[in-house]
């Protein structure tokens, strides 16, 4: 039997009498009331139960320190932060049960900011994002209005400078909106969900730095933290929140800064925030993480993310940019990146003629599979890359030493596409091959896309691995491939179409490319401009004939829409498709239940020359239905 000293609030005297003491029937229970000059005295194996709210424990939790008895907590209506930071259940009925089924007390952790004991989590600047989605059970509609208005306020929040020191004299300036400092992972949504090493008798703290260079960044977390709670612990972690773990840590700002301790609102240029190991003793609720080991006292960082340096300077002159721009010391290393890609390396060459090689051979063979393997290969991209940022910087030397790489790997597939036709017996176009001979507008948005896709990539080394997507989206070699059968057949129109495709990809993807540089801040536009100029003077250029080829696709889409399924002299027609336009060259399935005489397939013909106003040559098929 228990023995068990309920501390209470007055204004709950009849509640601790009907609910609480109840619950605790087969055990010695006395009640005590709460005031501000209590003095606590116990009898003999007593443990301390507290049915109060957040400011009186703790108020509760020295005298528990210094005197050493055994405390447990109930959820008082007004205990709030005190039920998450002790993982207390909120049915009251489990909470009792959790307290007398416990296998003894466990000492417990307590943070202090600035002296004043914290028991869930302290709050500086702007970290409400941190805890966007911590509206459990909110339905659908408040929560896509809650996401907006969060999405809109943030082109109103200025980062601010804060300094990060620990007590062993680690230290890092950088620019935030806001910090949340914890002494254990269960204080919020997003500590249960990324803070993996964290017991609340570590001895240690944790302070998670908000530190977004984008409202996209922002955007993208917020979406996630509210839409897709689904995310385990650990894999949850948003790019841009560094995180430090300490049993002290200092903040302070060259400017004033709010901070809200346990929901309590504060102003000042710095709080000091130390950890007491395992002081308390205490019965904790069935969602703390406790450690069983005994704590190494290592302090860890994960601030790489974190902007420092220019990148901080940067994102203290404004509001947050929609989009991240690119620190000096990132650009030096993309740069570095794309100077390298820029020459024409021996892995490159193989690789030219490798991917020519095999997607001469799958365009052959009409393999589709085979022509991606060859995508895939191909290393065109690289160097194309290059040249967009080398025109968007006017860097004379990498336009060069890129254009000399791109038009060296052109005239090896060209050359090695021709050397093999030759070899090839065969001679007809096939469906692989005639998809190439045609470009239209949209062959050009699948190259600005992939331009985009491409640069973006090589900007952020995370994605980097969506390479090969864009690769097979495009799709450079194929198009030269097809240029070196047509010069390999000495036939003009097939060179000429599969060119033309070939210098679509090439202008969109630098202009395309060149511009999400310039998005993303790796040249100021004054200095891109000419660049720029000239990438969309030769984008212009190759429209006039996408367009052309445009027209003729749309066309011809009519033309099939106009008669695929209708019924002429009692024969339905099918699979309709345009060969050639002067003249009109259709061919077709015609589906009849009776054989179908040569009178008939003149009256089909008529009444297409008729509905479409100009003389057509008919290829039929003729499909018998029994």
């Amino acid at each position: 039997m228990g023995h068990y000293c309920i501390l209470y609030d007055s204004s709950q005297s009849k509640a601790v009498e009907s609910k609480v003491v109840p619950l605790f029937l087969g055990h010695e229970v006395r009640m005590l009331e709460y005031s501000p000059e209590l003095q606590i005295e116990l009898k003999e194996g007593e443990t301390v139960i507290t049915y109060l709210g957040d400011s009186e424990v703790r108020a509760v939790l020295p005298v528990a320190e210094k005197q050493g008895f055994i405390l447990g907590l109930l959820p008082h209506p007004s205990l709030i932060h005190g039920r998450v930071a002790y993982g207390v259940c909120a049915r009251l009925e489990d909470a009792v049960s959790d307290i007398l089924t416990a296998k003894g007390k466990k000492m417990l952790d307590m943070m202090r900011c600035n002296g004043t004991i914290v028991l869930n989590s302290v709050k500086v600047g702007e970290p409400f994002t941190l805890t966007a989605g911590t509206a459990v059970g909110e339905k659908l509609l408040p929560k896509i209005l809650r996401f907006l208005k969060l999405v809109l306020s943030l082109r109103e929040i200025y980062p601010k400078p804060f300094k990060l020191m620990t007590r062993k004299d680690k230290s890092i300036d950088t620019a935030a909106l806001g910090i949340i400092l914890v002494e254990h992972g269960r204080s919020s949504v997003l500590t249960r969900r990324i803070l993996e090493d964290s017991a609340a008798n570590d001895g240690m703290m944790h302070a998670l730095i908000l530190a977004p260079r984008s409202i996209f960044e922002m955007t993208r977390f917020l979406f996630v933290s509210m839409f897709m709670r689904g995310f385990g612990r650990g894999s949850f972690w948003p790019e841009y929140v560094g995180h430090i773990k300490s049993d002290g840590i200092n903040v302070s700002s060259t400017e004033e800064f709010v901070y809200a301790m346990d929901g309590d609102s504060f102003t000042g240029n710095s709080i000091d925030l130390v950890v007491t190991p395992r002081c308390l003793s205490m019965l904790p609720g069935r969602f703390l993480s406790i450690d069983a080991q005994t704590p190494d006292g290592k302090e860890r960082f994960k601030i790489s993310s974190l902007p420092t340096g220019e990148s901080k300077t940067a994102l203290l002159q404004d509001t947050l940019p929609w989009i991240h721009h690119a620190s000096t010391e990132e650009f030096k290393e993309l740069f570095t990146i794309l100077r390298e890609n820029s020459k024409a390396s021996e892995s490159y060459l193989i690789l030219m003629i490798l991917a020519t090689t095999l997607a001469t051979i799958g365009l052959f063979a009409n393999s589709a599979p085979v022509i991606i393997g060859a995508m895939i290969l191909a290393p065109l991209m690289a160097p194309i890359i290059s040249l967009s940022m080398g025109l968007l910087r006017q860097h004379e030397q990498l336009v060069i030493s890129s254009t000399k790489t791109i038009i060296t790997g052109i005239l090896m597939a060209l050359g090695f596409s021709v050397v093999f036709t030759i070899l090839t017996p065969l001679k007809s176009i096939n469906s692989e091959i005639s998809a190439r001979l045609s470009p239209t507008l949209l062959d050009l948005g699948v190259a600005v896309v992939s331009g985009i896709a491409g640069a973006y990539a090589h900007a952020r080394s995370e994605v980097a691995r969506s390479l090969a997507g864009v690769a097979i989206a495009v799709a450079l070699v194929p198009p030269l491939a097809v240029a070196g059968i047509g010069l390999g057949w000495a036939d003009f129109s097939v060179f000429f179409g599969a060119s033309l495709l070939f210098l679509t990809n090439l202008t969109g993807i630098v202009l395309a490319s060149a511009l999400t540089f310039l998005a993303l801040g790796y040249s100021a536009f004054s200095r891109a401009r000419r660049g720029v100029m000239w990438a969309l003077a030769l984008v212009i250029l190759v429209c006039i004939p996408l367009s052309v080829g445009f027209k003729r696709m749309v066309w011809e889409h009519k033309i099939v829409r106009s008669l695929d399924g209708t019924k002429i002299a009692g024969l339905r027609i099918q699979d309709i498709h345009v060969h050639r336009h002067e003249p009109l060259y259709l061919s077709t399935r015609l589906l009849s239940t009776e054989p179908i005489t040569s009178a008939r397939i003149d009256q089909v013909k008529a009444h297409i020359e008729k509905l479409l106003e100009q003389p057509v040559e008919l290829e039929v098929t003729i499909a018998i239905i029994r």
